[in-house]
């Protein structure tokens, strides 16, 4: 087990392939590599007088969530590196009235589509992604959406003045040309882990908020939303059955679960990951403080972690490295029946059921079954080692010996 960061702050973002962290005390954005080494800082061009709770990027834009001056407020700011500072551009002021703020995470729902055809300087009218969908995300006129970098690294950020289906009017002219598969990014709601349903503490919320107003949109109560840390959205391609999808995730106990925001009424979940945030003593949950989610790689921010069944901390905050590759995580046996008799002739069918860390089912992995020394039966022959089905399952038979004894059978899975 060996520390990386080194971050003093307990929240963090990846942004290629660079860790940030807001350092509130020295007024700085910081930009570590994934060793800990400081590539670079970034002074806020305004002070932070209050804790800094939480960040996001949205691929153009950092955001903060950082404790308000007045009692149950939070503070929510976006801001851009500009000439090497740190900008904001916005700040948006969570009130009291009505409600209590009291929220350890935050993120943003973002989009990073393509255009569609190229667009040369003075056009005013963008066709978004393959031409016949509609856009992944909501996009109103008023929003701001973010076009580049061309093949001269420029961008510009335009506002919108009119959607239909996936054909976006700007306000302005565009000023600089772009081809065919450009990148167009917009955002439009903050997602907020809160401790309160309105002023009710004793049950949490998730509050769906305008991410340019602030204003609250609709609230989601549930214990479930309580005393949540970790947070963020991307776009993931892991789960077969939905495709390609953009997900809202948060990290609950030792796991990592995603939300379903394609529903207003209600918010149903994709499925849930396995993470290995327990300690050794089987019992106590490791705090994962802010998590990111790069391509198919995963990154929790955490002050301890697990090894090889030891436990250890480092005083600092640094990343543990996770994958949505798939990978086992559970292997469970049943014997039916699980009680037979001594005489070298019955049999019992044993089952090995072998999951991902999405509780999925893996197929087409070897099960290699064995019975411990000490026992006089044995495994069929020929049937010492099975693929598992399209279930995940493998399926082997156990023969008795002549002793009336308690067997234990061992059954041992490759991970790759």
């Amino acid at each position: 087990m060996t520390d990386n960061l080194n971050f003093r702050k307990p929240h963090m973002v990846v942004v290629d392939g660079y860790f940030y962290m807001y350092d509130d005390d020295t007024d700085m954005l910081l930009q570590k590599t994934d060793d800990g080494v400081t590539a670079f800082s970034y002074p806020f061009d305004t002070l932070q007088s209050e804790t800094m709770k939480s960040i996001e990027h949205d691929g153009i834009n950092f955001w903060s969530m950082r404790v308000g001056s007045a009692a149950d407020t939070l503070v929510i700011e976006r801001a851009r590196i500009e000439n090497y500072i740190c900008k904001v551009k916005d700040t948006l002021t969570l009130s009291n009235v009505g409600h209590k703020f009291d929220s350890d995470t935050f993120t943003v729902e973002h989009y990073h589509c393509t255009v569609s055809g190229s667009y040369t300087s003075g056009n005013t009218i963008i066709t978004v992604g393959d031409g016949e969908t509609d856009l992944p995300g909501d996009l109103f006129s008023g929003m701001a959406v973010t076009i580049g970098p061309n093949s001269s690294g420029q961008t510009e950020t335009i506002e919108v003045q009119h959607v239909s289906g996936n054909v976006v009017t700007i306000s302005d002219p565009l000023v600089n040309t772009y081809g065919n598969g450009t990148e167009f990014l917009f955002y439009n709601y903050i997602w907020l882990f809160n401790n309160a349903h309105g002023t009710d503490d004793s049950i949490g919320a998730l509050y769906k908020l305008n991410a340019y107003s602030g204003s609250v949109l609709f609230q989601y109560p549930g214990g479930v939303y309580k005393n949540v840390l970790a947070s963020t959205f991307a776009e993931i391609t892991h789960f077969i059955e939905f495709g390609t999808i953009n997900s809202l995730m948060y990290v609950k106990a030792s796991n990592l679960l995603f939300i379903d925001i394609s529903s207003v009424l209600e918010l149903p979940y994709y499925g849930s990951m396995a993470m290995d945030t327990i300690n050794q003593n089987e019992v106590d949950i490791i705090d994962v403080f802010d998590i990111t989610v790069v391509g198919r790689n995963v990154y929790r921010l955490q002050e301890e972690a697990t090894y090889y069944g030891n436990t250890g901390g480092w005083g600092t905050y640094n990343y543990q490295a996770a994958t949505f590759n798939q990978l086992v995580s559970s292997l469970a046996m049943t014997a039916t029946p699980n009680v037979i008799a001594a005489n070298e002739i019955s049999t019992s069918e044993i089952v090995a059921r072998v999951r991902d860390q999405f509780l999925q089912p893996i197929v087409g992995r070897l099960v290699y079954f064995e019975v411990d020394s000490s026992s006089s039966g044995e495994i069929v022959s020929g049937q010492e080692i099975v693929n598992t089905d399209s279930n995940g399952e493998a399926v082997t038979n156990y023969r008795s010996g002549e002793d009336a004894e308690l067997v234990k059978l061992i059954a041992r899975v490759q991970q790759v």
